[in-house]
């Protein structure tokens, strides 16, 4: 990866050397239809996995029934990890949005690869990435952050454009009313977002960064993510937040989906 400021959020295939990311995808793999839940809040983590295909949101459910969308992740990303290594029990819990496939790691053999291969940095970065996004989803104003939230997600999905989602997964992702979502897509316009019952398509991927252009600076873009397993994502524009390079986190390293409804991230 290149040293740049950027909205992607470092899943950790991007931050680790390809064949490290190789061997934690050759363990034995699981597919998830769509609607279906690969792990389940409460439950003891005793497994992690590393999502090799497909799109998938995290939800938390509270004490008073609230469930909340904290974020979408794509292919390439480490999900569980936080309860296998060191809180224990799942904060929340990750439903598939399209069809997915993902390596199943044991606990223990994710904490022994992680300790031979140096990757507690590498983790550390990948995990202050997500507490910025949780930050960021939620200051500017709504249409500002819809843009945002819509580029992201184009990003994780590896270029998809059309996505399994309501309004009200968008409304509860954002923090916001679903009546705050519907304005915010007129405002956005259908040249840069079409919305329907159960599908959201973003039609313009210029539009939405010209939308944010005014809050994270003139002209800013981030360079294509790298990944020796595909082509690179689409460009999305800069956040004010340093990435740090490959070398460096190298070097430093000491069931059904509730429709409709979607904070603090551990999958």
């Amino acid at each position: 990866m290149s040293e740049d400021n950027s909205l992607a959020l470092s899943p950790l295939r991007a931050l680790v050397p390809h064949e490290e990311w190789a061997e934690l995808t050759r363990y034995p793999n699981q597919t998830y239809l769509a609607g279906r839940a690969l792990l389940h809040q409460g439950e003891e983590g005793t497994h992690v996995l590393a999502l090799v295909s497909g799109l998938v949101k995290v939800v938390r459910t509270d004490r008073d029934g609230r469930q909340r969308l904290l974020a979408f992740r794509g292919p390439g990303e480490i999900l569980g990890e936080m309860a296998v290594q060191g809180v224990g029990v799942r904060m929340a819990s990750v439903w598939a949005i399209s069809k997915c496939k993902a390596a199943v790691v044991r606990g223990e053999e994710f904490r022994r690869f992680v300790d031979s291969r140096r990757l507690a940095y590498p983790l550390a970065v990948m995990a202050s990435r997500r507490l910025l996004e949780q930050t960021e989803i939620h200051d500017g104003a709504v249409h500002e952050r819809l843009a945002v939230a819509l580029l992201r997600l184009v990003e994780v999905s590896g270029g998809e454009r059309s996505f399994d989602l309501t309004r009200e997964d968008l409304a509860q992702h954002i923090g916001v009313g679903r009546k705050a979502v519907s304005k915010a897509l007129e405002r956005l316009g259908p040249d840069r977002v079409e919305a329907g019952k159960r599908r959201i398509e973003v039609t313009g991927l210029e539009g939405l960064r010209e939308t944010i252009a005014g809050r994270v600076g003139p002209g800013a873009r981030c360079a294509p993510r790298h990944s020796s397993s595909g082509p690179a994502a689409p460009t999305v524009p800069a956040l004010p937040v340093k990435l740090e390079t490959r070398a460096t986190a190298r070097t430093s390293a000491p069931d059904r989906s509730p429709r409709g409804r979607v904070g603090f991230t551990e999958e």
